[in-house]
């Protein structure tokens, strides 16, 4: 494995266990739990709390089992990561789009924002924000979408080398356009 494919797996890991998380509520996902894991069937995911559909991805993204998070997925010809998850929790909706955005790079040396700009996601407002940034010492370029509806959280990231980031972007944007919450 390359050294970056070590460092993007170390971010899954640290998206899984700070995903939607400001001040240390790290963890709480919906499926963070073993009592609410969550399921995925075809492109339908569901916990106790929520239910959404997935965008397609192309074959080159194969799913990963994580640990605290929903969905993790990885293409390995360009060394890419992509997550997404959700928390249901009422007191926690009251954060700002921007601040559930930047917890997710906790453990991100040097990050910065290179881009932010709000979209509309399953006709919610969104939050997508494109940052640098490094992990264990190797640059990584880093895409995140942060939506809220009802009492949920969902966010979304794209993390690949600086090199291959331009390679799997469009599949994220295609991906996370595709996202609808389902009613349970």
């Amino acid at each position: 494995m390359t050294k970056l494919f070590l460092a993007l797996f170390l971010f899954i890991s640290i998206i899984a266990l700070n995903s939607c998380s400001v001040t240390r509520f790290i963890g709480y996902y919906a499926a963070a739990d073993d009592d609410n894991s969550g399921n995925l069937n075809g492109q339908v995911f569901k916990t106790d709390d929520t239910s959404y559909r997935i965008g397609a991805l192309a074959a080159t993204w194969k799913r990963n089992k994580i640990d605290g998070g929903d969905l993790a997925f990885t293409n390995s010809p360009i060394d890419a990561t992509m997550t997404v998850n959700s928390t249901c929790n009422e007191k926690k909706k009251n954060y700002s789009l921007k601040a559930l955005s930047e917890s997710l790079l906790i453990g991100i040396k040097g990050k910065e924002a290179l881009e932010r700009e709000e979209i509309t996601v399953d006709g919610q407002q969104a939050l997508r924000t494109i940052y640098i940034g490094s992990l264990n010492n190797v640059p990584i370029k880093i895409a995140t979408v942060v939506l809220k509806k009802d009492i949920c959280i969902y966010d979304f990231t794209y993390a690949s080398s600086l090199t291959n980031f331009d390679l799997g972007i469009v599949d994220f944007d295609t991906f996370v356009s595709q996202f609808k919450v389902l009613s349970l």
